[in-house]
């Protein structure tokens, strides 16, 4: 047990002495009588003084104890120990974690969650003098009102005041990491965290108290909507990059996050396009929307999706910006020693141009370039990279080639001789720590030569393969392969990357990303397999490179306040003079948009923005023209706004901790309402003391 106000104790102990000096004062005198009968009157005297004797007892027991419980209620007693009070005491440290993420934006009564958490902030911060305080928004990045703990409330109070939800996801381990500093250089022994949030599960999944000390009392608060009912559009992106002339698909997803059927009206604009769309939503449930759409001409494109008279807890995540980059034609280089119409580039020379073949708008064509006969300096820039049999490749085109993959070009690989795997393992370590095969090409070490191997596993419901349905291992029967190299499985890359293997355990084809493009790696040599003249060759071929095309398609938004990076086109070079800002009417407008610097391991100006404003669309501009385009937008899984279970967070959560819940369901007052009580029975005891007056009378 513990006291407020510790001066009423000492003040009572003072006010007992006042009815044992009435008592005192006020006991019976003897009185002389002149009577005959005096038998009589002494039995008389002694009933008298028996009942007086009681009385007297009773009345000073009653009126001590009312004295004493009106200075225990006066002292505020709190009689809750392992919890977090309300009021801060005297000598104790006090850090408030307070939820800004997109989530607490939600509205419940005409007001948002935000605003029940910064008025449960606000009565946590009423403390007696003497109390250090900090208080820290827990958003993408969190940040402290002050470097340490303060005593200056007054601050902290405005702050809280001032908080606004942001477009962003809370990153609960770093708020957690920080509030642990904070304790760390405290100098008192009574240390006090509380956490305020609607605790929705997505996010606060991964609570981490192990950075806050262990004698930490932990009170976590809850705030959240009366009704949950949220639609929100969660993703749109086009599922490949769109090229002018041609149709493209975009693809809108929405959520409905009630118990009930819900139908919306969903508007999507892009450019000069839109389309509105009606769709009905199951409870608990997604649904994708898709559409096609063309662009007469190339460049960057932006819009939104957005739902029209959505009635629900959230309206921020009622509109989704995108942004795109529309290109002309794939231009595909073929770097290769062999001659034009002889060996395996033939094959291949043959098979991209049926499958870059457009049926309408410009068509693509083939460049071939021998690496020894041509500088790196002279290669015309690229979509998609075809490297076969090219020889011994120097650093200069290696760099030429990592650069354009990093910035999202496609690569396709075909690894036929010995030379193929030094190639490989060099241009392993220009592409840096963002490249993880899930396999190594090795060089064999017995010198056999691979021979009639075919396949013996294959994801036919993987693309390219999947484009030949169930019937996709029946058709590989006949397939022989010859070259190629041994493989051996790495620990950083993916199993499930590996989309072919061969009768030798070594993979045929296995494609991975790297930053914004992707790499596909075919293990034979053409020339010598079978494969080019079997029926599967072409549509598979043709789904591939499709696939290696849509490595830098329009992506979704970027997530607001988290770090930004794009690489921008090679025609940029260091001296470049560029200017960021919105595009779009209603983006916000931010303070700063990052930094746009010359990364010489990357070859290319590279546009770092460390806290994205949003949602909105920002774009860099050289001279007059848009060289790069981004759409941000909060994480799709703020929409979510369903609480973790409190026995989850209060008991495999708490990392062994003691730790307190609460929410505004609960009365918290009663850790505080003993004085109430105290009162209460003060008042019974006066009504006693008049009572046995009153029955005790003479």
């Amino acid at each position: 047990m513990s006291f407020l106000n510790l001066w009423a104790i000492a003040l009572g102990s003072l006010a007992l002495a006042a009815p044992l000096a009435v008592h005192w004062l006020t006991r019976p005198q003897p009185v002389t009588y002149r009577l005959s009968t005096m038998r009589l009157l002494s039995e008389v005297i002694q009933q008298r003084r028996a009942r007086s004797r009681i009385r007297d007892w009773l009345i000073l027991l009653l009126r001590l104890a009312a004295v004493a419980l009106l200075a225990l209620a006066l002292s505020r007693p709190i009689l809750r120990s392992a919890g977090v009070p309300m009021t801060a005491q005297a000598g104790t440290d006090r850090v408030i974690v307070l939820d800004v993420s997109q989530s607490m934006a939600a509205l419940s009564g005409g007001a948002s969650s935000l605003v029940q958490g910064r008025t449960a902030a606000l009565e946590f911060l009423d403390a007696m003098p003497g109390v250090h305080a900090n208080v820290i928004l827990a958003g993408a990045q969190p940040r402290a009102v002050f470097d340490q703990l303060s005593p200056n409330l007054t601050s902290l109070r405005q702050a809280i005041a001032e908080a606004e939800a942001r477009p962003e996801q809370a990153d609960v381990r770093a708020a957690m990491e920080l509030a642990g500093r904070l304790f760390s250089r405290s100098e008192n022994r009574v240390r006090e965290l509380i956490v305020i949030s609607d605790f929705q599960r997505n996010n606060w999944g991964s609570l981490f108290l192990e950075s806050i000390p262990e004698e930490t009392q932990i009170r976590l608060h809850a705030v959240r909507p009366a009704v949950l009912d949220n639609v929100a559009i969660t993703s749109v992106q086009f599922d490949s990059q769109p090229i002018a002339g041609q149709a493209a698909k975009i693809v809108v997803e929405l959520a409905n996050y009630s118990d009930g059927d819900k139908e919306v009206q969903c508007r999507m604009e892009v450019g000069p396009w839109g389309h509105s769309a009606a769709v009905s939503l199951g409870p608990q449930s997604t649904r994708t929307l898709s559409e096609m759409v063309t662009f007469d001409s190339s460049g960057w494109f932006y819009g939104k999706a957005h739902l029209e008279a959505n009635l629900d807890v959230l309206v921020e995540d009622d509109e989704r910006p995108v942004a795109v980059f529309v290109r002309e034609a794939p231009r595909v280089v073929m770097v290769t020693r062999q001659a034009e119409g002889r060996g395996s580039s033939y094959y291949l020379q043959r098979a991209l141009e049926v499958a870059l073949a457009a049926p309408e708008g410009p068509q693509s064509q083939v460049t071939r370039i021998h690496p020894q006969r041509a500088a790196t300096a002279q290669w015309p820039e690229a979509d998609l990279f075809v490297i076969d049999h090219p020889g011994q490749l120097d650093d200069a085109a290696l760099r030429h080639l990592a650069s354009r993959v990093r910035r999202g070009r496609g690569l396709l690989y075909v690894a036929a001789e010995l030379v193929d795997a030094m190639n490989f393992e060099r241009l392993s370590v220009q592409l840096g720590s963002g490249f993880e095969p899930p396999v190594r090409l090795q060089a064999g070490s017995d010198g056999a030569i691979r021979k009639d191997l075919f396949v013996s596993r294959i994801q036919q419901r993987q693309t390219p393969f999947r484009i030949l349905g169930s019937e996709a291992e029946s058709l590989f029967r006949p397939v022989r392969f010859a070259g190629g190299l041994p493989t051996r499985t790495t620990s950083e890359g993916l199993r499930d990357q590996v989309l072919a293997e061969l009768s030798d355990s070594s993979a045929l084809l296995y494609v991975t990303g790297v930053d914004a493009g992707q790499i596909a790696v075919l293990n034979a040599d053409l020339g010598q397999s079978n494969w080019p003249v079997q029926t599967t060759f072409v549509p598979v071929l043709s789904e591939l490179v499709q696939q290696l095309l849509s490595g830098s398609g329009g992506s979704d938004a970027a997530a607001c306040g988290e770090p930004l990076v794009r690489m921008l086109a090679p025609s940029l070079d260091r001296g470049a003079v560029l200017s960021a800002g919105p595009l779009a009417d209603e983006s916000p407008v931010a303070t700063e948009y990052g930094q746009w610097e010359w990364s010489a391991g990357q070859g290319s100006l590279v546009w770092a923005w460390p806290e994205p404003t949003g949602p909105g669309v920002y774009g860099l501009h050289h001279s007059d023209d848009l060289v790069m385009a981004v759409a941000t937008a909060a994480p799709a899984v703020e929409s979510d706004l369903q609480m973790l279970d409190a026995n989850l967070l209060t008991d495999r959560m708490a990392s062994g901790r003691q730790v307190q819940f609460s929410d505004p369901t609960q009365d918290d007052s009663d850790e505080d309402d003993a004085w109430n009580w105290l009162i209460v029975a003060c008042l019974i005891g006066l009504v006693t003391e008049i009572t046995a007056l009153r029955f005790f009378r003479v």
